[in-house]
């Protein structure tokens, strides 16, 4: 005769209740943190502004969030009075709830914290490798557009900065723009002549003692002729260029 399987252990209602409860708690905290990324990095640079310390300002967010949830359930907190395991509160006074008999103990809301702690330490990581990507890509398109231009050869257009500057019936126009078209008082200027020229207004303009670096070239209409100018608000700089 098969002897009798003993029965499996059964879990006390009360610690049944907990595990459930926590359970139910560890997934709101985790919703929370990815559905409120922006919300929850935004308090994390705030605390580490305030503490300096990356560490300090995770587990900071890890006991509000934690902190939060307890509370909305409007469950009863489970820390002794005075408790410094997780002073929520400041200054290590009463939590808002009070019964030792509370639904969640110590030790598994220590262990949600720490749960907290690492998932938050993730999304840290996963967020400066995403800032860092980006920041990699926008370098090498603006390398690259930089490259482009360079092959391109040619004076650049000293208002877009795309095209490139060409003479056409005694003016300077561009290849890209149509706000470029100023008169060229010398028609037999090369194009060589024509960046130096540009340049050389630059350096004229800092010469005259403005570390403005706001200073930008304009056309405008004087006296019937379109005349490309280099302008500076800064300092009232003015002079044609051409």
């Amino acid at each position: 005769m098969m002897p009798a399987a003993c029965p499996a252990a059964r879990q006390p209602v009360k610690l049944r209740g907990r595990t459930v409860a926590t359970d139910e708690l560890r997934a709101r905290c985790l919703a929370r943190v990815r559905e409120g990324r922006e919300r929850l990095f935004g308090r994390l640079r705030e605390l580490a502004d305030e503490h300096g310390s990356c560490a300090d300002g995770l587990r900071s967010v890890a006991r509000e969030l934690l902190q939060a949830e307890v509370q909305r359930a409007a469950l009863p907190a489970w820390l002794p009075c005075g408790s410094e395991a997780l002073a929520w509160g400041g200054g290590g006074g009463c939590p808002a709830w009070q019964e030792p008999e509370g639904v969640f103990d110590e030790e598994a809301l220590l262990d949600l914290e720490q749960e907290l702690l690492r998932e938050l330490e993730l999304e840290a990581e996963q967020r400066d490798l995403d800032e860092a990507e980006a920041m990699l890509r926008l370098q090498n398109e603006e390398d690259c557009a930089l490259f482009e231009q360079h092959l391109l050869g040619g004076v650049p257009c000293p208002l877009c900065g795309l095209g490139r500057l060409e003479q056409r019936r005694g003016e300077l126009r561009c290849t890209a723009c149509g706000e470029m078209h100023a008169a060229m008082m010398d028609e037999s200027l090369h194009m060589e002549d024509v960046g130096e020229m540009l340049g050389l207004a630059e350096e004229q303009h800092c010469r005259a003692g403005c570390s403005s670096r706001r200073a930008h070239f304009e056309v405008s209409s004087d006296f019937g002729a379109s005349v490309l100018y280099l302008r500076c608000n800064d300092c009232g700089w003015r002079e044609v260029v051409l």
